[in-house]
């Protein structure tokens, strides 16, 4: 009995450290079908919608008054409605939080002497808690659709975030034909785009601020028929109603800047499963790859007296 009491007092103490968008992405599968009409209002529509009064709500939905409080209270785990919105009002305002506030929150912050340990910290802390707080089903989604050979797989990304893209598509293409990376270019998008099949799989890293040409890429995308892979933050880029598989990633670090590392672990971690879905034809991949790859690469000098690509013979001939 007292397990059972610890074990639901911590999965309240979990619930009650979430954000609202996570709390209903994660409760999702659970709930009645009245409450997911509330979700998809709240996910799909502008942020501020659950600040309207709950009757609003409920008459956006489609429900009843009491429904939109059951799903406040025991889907969410919310006090009431007003806890419910206050929370709502604290997430949008970090949302909306621009870089240069970031950087500011940053300094005006009391720094720890050991640079060093604060840094190893928080990043650890974050990577962490990217990792061990995706959401499974999500996560096999994703990993799925990536490892289907039918599916072209294209990676795009915003102004830092294009990093991640790069990194995704850059290890993905060695385990798998089909992979093709996306430069934030307006040419390069609307090139891919032209060429853009139902069998498409579009993996999109999207960041707080969310930029809105990324957003029209993908939207384009999603109406050409490609599913979506959409890798954001905890507040969620406004692509989340589009996305057929949601991957959320931490950002916080020990910088003034935002932080990619917990972006480039969650890749990681569903490249290993894609790897592990594709198996054999994986390694057979990655040994090919590998073996026109080592072709140039063990041509470059590596010390004195090598000669590098249309050099050979001439090292020391002065």
């Amino acid at each position: 009995m007292v397990n059972e009491i610890i074990q639901i007092w911590s999965r309240m103490t979990a619930m009650a450290e979430l954000r609202v968008s996570e709390r209903i992405r994660l409760r999702l599968g659970q709930l009645s079908p009245a409450e997911r009409r509330i979700a998809r209002v709240l996910l799909s529509g502008p942020p501020t919608t659950g600040l309207e009064s709950s009757t609003r709500l409920a008459q956006q939905a489609g429900v009843s008054g009491p429904t939109v409080s059951r799903f406040v209270t025991n889907a969410l785990g919310f006090g009431n409605y007003a806890a419910f919105q206050q929370a709502l009002r604290e997430e949008i305002s970090a949302r909306v939080m621009s870089p240069v506030e970031f950087y500011r929150q940053h300094h005006r912050a009391e720094a720890a002497p050991d640079l060093l340990a604060r840094s190893g910290t928080a990043l650890a802390e974050a990577v962490a808690a990217s990792v061990q707080s995706l959401d499974p089903a999500e996560f096999g989604r994703a990993a799925a659709l990536l490892a289907d050979g039918r599916h072209q797989v294209l990676a795009a990304g915003g102004s830092f975030s294009h990093l991640a893209a790069s990194y995704l598509a850059g290890v993905l293409r060695e385990i798998r034909p089909g992979v093709r990376l996306v430069p934030t270019a307006a040419s390069e998008r609307a090139a891919a785009l032209a060429d853009m099949t139902r069998k498409d799989v579009v993996a999109v890293f999207d960041f707080r601020r969310y930029e809105r040409d990324t957003q029209e890429f993908a939207r384009a995308a999603k109406a050409a028929g490609a599913r979506i892979v959409l890798f954001t933050d905890p507040w969620l880029s406004p692509l989340a109603e589009a996305a057929d598989a949601l991957l959320t990633a931490q950002f916080a670090g020990p910088s003034p800047f935002v932080s990619l590392a917990p972006a480039f672990a969650v890749a990681e971690t569903l490249l290993t499963a894609v790897a592990d879905a594709l198996g054999e034809d994986a390694r057979a991949r990655f040994e090919r790859f590998g073996g026109i790859a080592d072709q140039w690469i063990r041509h470059w000098p590596s010390g004195p007296g090598e000669a590098g690509p249309g050099e050979a013979g001439s090292a020391g001939a002065d």
